[in-house]
């Protein structure tokens, strides 16, 4: 199996996001937290879940901070984000983009955020992606050909700063 290449990021969450990404990684058989907190900037960057321009409380006043992994095109998704915000001026949460990531994903439900495959390139191509076929089959009591998957994507193709 081909593994892509990851960039370690220190990400500065409150101790209930890393919590809950623990939880969901556990749950849903991820191999880390780093994969929980892919799939939740997928989510969120391809429109599946939104951040909410106050971000919401997320226990922030007992932060951890933890290096993940993530892609070279969700490094540069997050980063747009904060361009978007310095470019925007008119928010003025404290929350950083990954606790309103993970905030925004804590709110929906959990299928939303893990059950829905969101592939670089197609799932036949991708062993990680039949690995999670397989699991979301067991977790969702779903068959093979109602799992939803979402192949091809670019995160940055979507006006979202990046640029």
């Amino acid at each position: 199996m081909k593994k892509s290449s990851y960039v370690p990021k220190a990400m500065n969450l409150a101790s209930n996001q890393w919590r809950w990404l623990e939880d969901m990684a556990s749950k849903y058989k991820l191999s880390s937290t780093s994969k929980a907190m892919r799939c939740c900037i997928n989510c969120v960057a391809l429109g599946d879940a939104q951040m909410e321009s106050d971000g919401g409380c997320c226990g922030c006043n007992n932060t951890i901070t933890k290096e993940v992994e993530l892609s070279t095109e969700q490094l540069t998704w997050v980063e747009g984000q904060y361009n978007q915000c310095d470019d925007d001026n008119n928010d003025d949460s404290t929350l950083s983009i990954e606790q309103k990531v993970v905030s925004a994903c804590m709110k929906l439900d959990e299928y939303t955020v893990f059950g829905i495959i969101r592939c670089k390139s197609s799932v036949a191509k991708c062993e990680g992606a039949q690995e999670a076929v397989e699991n979301i089959q067991q977790q969702f009591s779903v068959e093979k050909d109602e799992v939803v998957t979402k192949e091809n994507i670019d995160i940055c193709a979507k006006n979202c700063g990046c640029e």
